[in-house]
C-alpha cells in the first residue's frame, strides 16, 4: 500500500469517527460542528487529505461534552490543568477510543476569535448538514468556510497548508461569500486576524481591498505567525504589544520558562526526570538566544508594513 492510499484510509476512518463522534454528543443533547476534514474539502471541492477530527461546540457546553467523552472512553492527550476555562485556549486534543490512534480535537472557538459564543452561534445559524461515512455531520455554509480559512491563514501552526487551503478558497468561493464572512467576522470580533489571513495572498489582497480592510490591521505577532516566522520572533512582538512593563516580565517568564507540565508537552526530553527538564529549559534559552538577532529583524519588518 502506498503512503497516499494508507492517508486516504486514515481519512476514511476519520469521517465514519466524526459521525460517531457527532451522534454521541448529539445523543446527549449537544450539537457539534465538523470545521475542516471531509467537509472543507466538501467545499473546496478537493480531495484534501487531513489528520484529526476538528468538532466545535458551543462554548457553554464544553463542560459536558467533556464528561460525555470521558465516559465514551476517550481521553484527553494533554493534562487537564492546561484548559482552565477561563484561559485562552480553543482546541483541546482527545485520543478516540479504538486500536487505531485517532485523535478529535475539541475546540470551544477559534484561533483570531474575540467572541466565542458569537462564533458558535453565528456558524450554527448558517450550518448544512453533509452526508459522511454513512450518517451525516453540520459543516459551515461557504460564508463560515471563508471565515475559517481565512482565520487558519492567520494562525498556521508553522504549517503551510493553511495557506494552500486559503488559496483554493478563494478561487472557489463567490464573492458574496467573502463579504459574509466579512460580517461575520465583526460580529465574532475576529476582523483583525480575518484581515491578516487574507492578505498573505494576492487574490485574498484583492478581496481585502475590495471589503475596505485595512492593510495594517492586527498586531505585529498576528502578522509574523502567518508569516510562518519563529516563535523566538513572534513571541518578542507579543512583548512589544503588551502594556505596562509588569504584563511583559510575566510574558517574557511564561515564554522562556513555561510551566513544567507545558515543557514536558513541547519538549520529549523534559518528560526524563529532573534532569531532563533543566535540559529542556537550558535548549529553550539558548534557542531563544540564538535567534533573537533574527528576531529582531522580524519586528522591525512586521513595524514596517505599510498600505
Amino acid at each position: 500500500m502506498t503512503a497516499t492510499a494508507g492517508l486516504a484510509l486514515r481519512c476514511l476512518a476519520l469521517d465514519a469517527l466524526a459521525v460517531d463522534t457527532s451522534d454521541l454528543l448529539r445523543l446527549y443533547g449537544s450539537d457539534s460542528m465538523l470545521l475542516k476534514g471531509a467537509g472543507l474539502a466538501h467545499r473546496l471541492g478537493t480531495d484534501r487529505l487531513y489528520g484529526d477530527v476538528d468538532l466545535l461546540v458551543a462554548p457553554a457546553s464544553i463542560a459536558a461534552v467533556r464528561d460525555v467523552l470521558n465516559c465514551a472512553g476517550y481521553r484527553m492527550q494533554l493534562p487537564a490543568e492546561l484548559y482552565d476555562a477561563a484561559a485562552s485556549w480553543h482546541e483541546q486534543p482527545w485520543w478516540a477510543p479504538g486500536p487505531v490512534p485517532l485523535t478529535v480535537d475539541l475546540h470551544r472557538s477559534f484561533a483570531g476569535v474575540g467572541d466565542h459564543d458569537a462564533l458558535w452561534r453565528l456558524l450554527r445559524a448558517g450550518a448544512e448538514a453533509l452526508d459522511l461515512a454513512g450518517g451525516s455531520v453540520l459543516i459551515p455554509d461557504d460564508a463560515g468556510t471563508a471565515l475559517l480559512a481565512a482565520l487558519h491563514a492567520a494562525s498556521p501552526a508553522g504549517f503551510a497548508k493553511p495557506a494552500r487551503d486559503l488559496e483554493r478558497a478563494l478561487a472557489v468561493l463567490p464573492p458574496q461569500a467573502w463579504e459574509a464572512a466579512g460580517r461575520l467576522a465583526v460580529d465574532c470580533d475576529a476582523m483583525l486576524a480575518f484581515a491578516v489571513g487574507l492578505r498573505l495572498l494576492p487574490a485574498g489582497e484583492a478581496v481585502a481591498t475590495r471589503l475596505g480592510l485595512s492593510s495594517t490591521a492586527g498586531p505585529s505577532s498576528t502578522w509574523l505567525a502567518a508569516r510562518l516566522a519563529s516563535s523566538t520572533s513572534v513571541g518578542l512582538a507579543r512583548l512589544t504589544e503588551l502594556s505596562g512593563p509588569r504584563g511583559a516580565l510575566r510574558s517574557l517568564a511564561r515564554e522562556v520558562l513555561p510551566l513544567p507540565v507545558h515543557m514536558r508537552q513541547i519538549d520529549t526530553g523534559a518528560r526524563r526526570g529532573r534532569r531532563g527538564l533543566l535540559w529542556a529549559y537550558v535548549r529553550r534559552i539558548a534557542r531563544h538566544t540564538r535567534h533573537l538577532p533574527w528576531a529582531l529583524r522580524d519586528l522591525r519588518t512586521a513595524r514596517r508594513r505599510s498600505c
